[in-house]
């Protein structure tokens, strides 16, 4: 999070998120930004003078100033963040020193340089770049010292960056095929930047491959009225070639629904669980190992070489080789893929293999399907590289997953790093040995060449510059290499120790401790030496950092200085003021390492203090505090839902879910209260994902414990899992229990907005219009302001759907509900302002749903992106443009499956229907409505409203093309059908429109 925010107005944060007043007085603003200005170089005091008293200068100005640099000092300090914002005094002024991405502005321009350089290679890694810059803007840059002669040029110099950083981001997005984000990402620069022709042209580009044209001409038309009458001239010539291409009817490069591009990403997945490509597995993926693979280039180029053939690959090695430091560099050569990093060291269980993987690729496992043909069903029509990291554990659980992806997922090759080869008959095997040594008579031109000692000296010299290889030190260094059998993670622990103890005195205290540990029971001869340095790392630890290490064993990923606070007071091995001191030791140590996100531990030095844990009996204490703490961040966040920290709550989850799911395995056998605290805390998160592995949670406590055992948390998220299966009678016998079970306060607004729900999908508009008023007025009481306005557009809804006009109230309330900040309940307004618009205004209503559905892209939003893709696909079949409609839904089933939201997609298929009665395809659509009509029964959903004359048209319709004994038998067939092979009688069915637009496209263009 950055520490200094210059693009809005001037503020400090310490990342804590707490609110606080502006930062100082505006004179010590405007100190603040001018230094940061001039950020990492010199301000000199005349500049800074003029700057900060522009009507009379001091009668002292270094005096001044100097006392200004005091006060701006102090408050920084008092603020928490002088560590990270450090003025110094340097001549001729004084200087701010930061890291570039503690400055947002600094930071913004990064993100914008790298989007550009890897645009065209790597669209989506660009585009999450640019979600991320942009999401730094609070306003205008610099506040109210935007409009100063000193600040002038810089802040129209970011406002150029920002446009640039939009044009950029539009070209990923169009090169992806997705030119509806592109549309709503350039249409509020349109207005602000009313001559910038490469947003003109990107607009046109969009609306074109919308299928757009003459929206895309009427942009050029006005464009070209502007630039003639303001500023005399004519549109660039790239804007007057694309206007004639349109003009002269040739076909966009790509039609919705066609996907072009092999790579291309699943537009439906949620921003936080994008892809992971080659930079990101560099950038984002935990890191370990050496900073440099010294010795490895035979072996990645085997790798390298390996890969290119597919299947499946396992490093093998032993701990501390450097299996994961050597597939991490591979991955940041990967272009023509995305790569995904499932650490797996984290999974506690051979069932959360496949969810880790769901996990690390971004993928929504359905409900209707085992976890693993879930999986699979997921990754079947991608590409990409996906490496398993940290396997041993659970080699029986990855080598079935790998052999499902073989048979299932073709283009997706696998990585695994293991101990232990997986033992598959088709798995290619690199080994990876310790690094060479000298030998015992070795020539001084021999150590220095040699792989494991140019290891020791670069660690050596990172922490001290002044280490050298010389005739003194290097024997030593040599011998100390061979102790360690050339382990790299050994080398490098030793290397931490040279700045303290001297290499020629550090090998005779590992001779001494070689001695006594050369070899523990239970560990492999190879491993030994590694074990060994680690005990003796360890010891040398003081008795304080050595009871933290043992705790801090117990974080599954990431933690956080706090975090290790509470851990290390709740068990009481250490004071929380002491833990920073203890932390430093473990970092100083090399036994804990720095990461963008807090801190991590390697797996080998995790199991260590697991392993110390264990023997002190002390192991079950700890994983009972990390639950505490678990449930102590998580449970609160329950409160957030549909409010303005709903997003962050779902990020957070999102973020920490190794430790979820740490915690709910160890609290599904301890305490079933605290996992039930946990899963109130989830709401957030599964309201916007539809996430099967939740409700999964909560469906094992379900089966496993008496009804009387459980906490509300448990039926509510029981019941949100069953509204998403179709199963609307078991949701609302979960929402009863729920209730019954004495909920808290969000917890009851929780359920009462699933009763709304239950009854709007059951056709009771009265029952759900009662529950709406009733979840209103428990919101209010809960001082949940963003579930009350939930309710009030739901109550919009109902009442549009009982023929009143809702539009203007649902308009006016997604304003108020973005000036509060409540994104998610904003999204929802727009996309029930778009449904109130179909039959009056179906061209606003497009407009609205297209808003709605960036949002929930940009948001994670599954739900709501599938509803407003649906509701979009409806205005097109209205229009009479069925084809390009079954196109559309196609892309709607596809989400629903994708999801595991059977409720919507029996919602969904009752429009297919009608879709396949209009193209003259009768037979699908008898089958479908026959299986429509069992599910309605079986779900307790019966068409209501439009929908039944809509299906008693189409019956007709049928009966007409076929006859009557035909059709029955074709209905009496479909309520035969499984649910999934319904989805694919209806999949098959759309998609011969989208081979006959690819045929008539081929046409147009000169193929056969």
């Amino acid at each position: 999070m950055v520490c200094l925010a210059l693009l809005g107005p001037v503020d400090t944060s310490d990342g804590a998120g707490v609110p606080r007043p502006q930062f100082g007085t505006p004179r010590l603003r405007c100190l603040l930004a001018a230094l940061a200005l001039r950020a990492n170089a010199v301000a000199d005091v005349d500049w800074l003078t003029e700057i900060l008293w522009t009507d009379a200068a001091p009668a002292t100005p270094e005096s001044a100033l100097h006392n200004l640099v005091f006060r701006l000092r102090a408050t920084l300090r008092q603020r928490e963040v002088d560590d990270r914002l450090r003025v110094v005094t340097t001549s001729p002024g004084y200087t701010l020193q930061v890291d570039r991405a503690d400055v947002d502005t600094l930071l913004f321009d990064d993100m914008v340089t790298r989007a550009c350089a890897v645009v065209d290679t790597q669209p989506r890694l660009a585009i999450d770049l640019l979600d991320r810059a942009e999401t730094l803007w609070r306003g205008r840059p610099f506040g109210e010292f935007a409009d100063t002669s000193w600040a002038r040029a810089e802040v129209g110099a970011l406002i150029e960056r920002r446009v640039l950083g939009v044009e950029t981001a539009a070209d990923a997005l169009i090169a992806l095929g997705r030119p509806e984000d592109a549309y709503v990402r350039l249409l509020p620069f349109i207005d602000e930047h009313p001559y910038r022709e490469g947003l003109h042209l990107r607009v046109m580009d969009s609306l074109w491959r919308m299928d757009r044209a003459a929206d895309a001409l009427d942009v050029y038309q006005r464009l070209r009225r502007r630039l003639a009458e303001d500023i005399g001239t004519d549109p660039a010539v790239s804007v007057r070639e694309l206007h004639a291409r349109i003009l002269d009817g040739e076909s966009s490069s790509w039609t919705r629904g066609v996907a072009t591009d092999p790579d291309a990403p699943d537009p439906d997945k949620p921003a936080h669980d994008r892809t992971v490509t080659a930079s990101d597995a560099r950038d984002g993926a935990p890191q370990s190992g050496s900073a440099s693979l010294i010795g490895r280039e035979a072996q990645l180029a085997d790798l390298a070489a390996t890969i290119r053939a597919g299947g499946v690959v396992t490093v093998v090695g032993p701990g501390g080789v450097g299996k994961t430091a050597l597939v991490r560099r591979l991955a940041r050569s990967v272009s023509d893929r995305p790569v995904w990093f499932a650490e797996l060291a984290a999974i506690g269980s051979p069932d959360g293999v496949a969810h880790g993987v769901a996990s690390a690729t971004g993928s929504t496992m359905r409900r209707d399907l085992p976890t693993l043909d879930a999986l699979t069903d997921a990754l079947s029509g991608q590409q990409g590289l996906l490496v398993l990291d940290n396997c041993e554990h659970v080699l029986d659980a990855v080598a079935e997953v790998v052999v499902a992806l073989q048979d299932r997922c073709p283009n997706v090759t696998v990585i695994t790093t293991s101990r232990a080869p997986l033992g598959l008959a088709t798995e290619q095997i690199i080994v990876l040995d310790p690094l060479p040594v000298p030998d015992v008579d070795a020539t001084a031109d021999d150590i220095e060449s040699s792989d494991a000692v140019r290891l020791f000296c670069m660690r050596a010299r990172a922490r001290d510059p002044r280490f050298e290889l010389n005739a003194n030190s290097a024997p030593a260094v040599a011998e100390i290499c061979r102790r360690l059998d050339g382990l790299p993670l050994g080398v490098e622990l030793a290397a931490t120790k040279a700045r303290a103890i001297p290499p020629t005195e550090l090998v005779d205290r590992l001779h001494w401790r070689f001695r006594i540990l050369r070899a523990p029971h239970g560990i492999e001869p190879r491993h030994r030496s590694l074990h060994a340095l680690v005990d003796w790392s360890y010891t040398l630890l003081s008795e304080p950092a050595r009871g933290l290490f043992d705790v801090l064993s117990v974080f599954p990923s990431r933690f956080g200085l706090d975090d290790a606070e509470f851990l290390a007071e709740a068990i009481g091995v250490l004071a929380r003021e002491d833990v920073a001191d203890a932390v430093a030791e473990l970092v100083e140590a090399s036994m804990v390492s720095t990461d963008t996100g807090g801190y991590l531990m390697l797996e080998t030095l995790r199991a260590y203090g697991t392993e110390s844990l264990t023997g002190r009996d002390a192991l079950d204490a700890a994983r009972c505090a990390h639950t505490a703490w678990v449930a102590d961040w998580l449970g609160p966040l329950g409160c957030d839902v549909y409010g303005r920290g709903h997003l962050e709550a779902a990020r957070l989850v999102h973020d920490r879910l190794d430790d979820v799911r740490q915690a709910i395995d160890h609290t599904g056998v301890h305490d079933l209260d605290l996992a039930d605290t946990m899963l109130q805390g989830l709401i957030p998160y599964l309201e916007l994902t539809m996430s099967p592995e939740v409700t999964g949670w909560a469906r094992v406590l379900v089966d496993r414990h008496e009804p009387s055992l459980l906490g509300a948390g448990v039926w509510a998220v029981s019941a949100g899992g069953a509204r998403f299966d179709g199963d609307l009678p078991a949701a609302r016998h979960c929402i009863n229990q729920g209730l019954a079970a004495d909920p808290g306060p969000a917890v009851r607004v929780y359920l009462h907005m699933m009763l709304v729900d239950v009854g709007l999908f059951q056709g009771d508009l009265d029952a759900a219009l009662r529950d709406a008023r009733r979840f209103r007025e428990l919101a209010l009481v809960a001082a949940m302001p963003g579930a009350a306005h939930m309710s009030d557009i739901s109550a919009l809804l109902i009442r549009s759907y009982q023929g009143e006009d809702s539009y203007p109230a649902a308009r006016a309330l997604e304003i108020a509900c973005s000036t509060a900040g409540e994104d998610v309940v904003a999204a929802w307004c727009r996309y029930v302002s778009g449904e109130c618009l179909l039959d009056t205004d179906p061209v606003r209503a497009r407009q609205l749903l297209d808003g709605a559905i960036g949002s929930a892209r940009r948001h994670g939003d599954r739900y709501l992106l599938g509803v407003a893709m649906a509701s979009r696909a409806s205005i097109v079949a209205r229009s009479g443009d069925t084809e390009r409609a079954a196109l559309l839904y196609v892309d709607v089933l596809e989400h629903w499956r994708q999801t595991g939201n059977w409720t919507n997609q029996w919602v969904t298929l009752r429009s297919v229907v009608d879709v396949l009665v209009e193209l003259g395809r009768s037979e699908p659509a008898a089958l479908l409505l026959g299986a429509i009509r069992r599910a309605s029964r079986v779900a307790g959903s019966d068409p209501f409203g439009s929908d039944v004359e809509r299906l008693r048209s189409a019956e007709n319709r049928i009966r007409d093309a076929l006859g009557d004994t035909t059709a029955d038998d074709l209905v009496a067939t479909g309520a035969a059908v499984t649910p999934s092979d319904a989805v694919d009688v209806a999949l098959t069915a759309l998609a011969t429109g989208r081979a006959d637009q690819l045929r008539r496209t081929a046409r147009r263009s000169g193929r056969s």
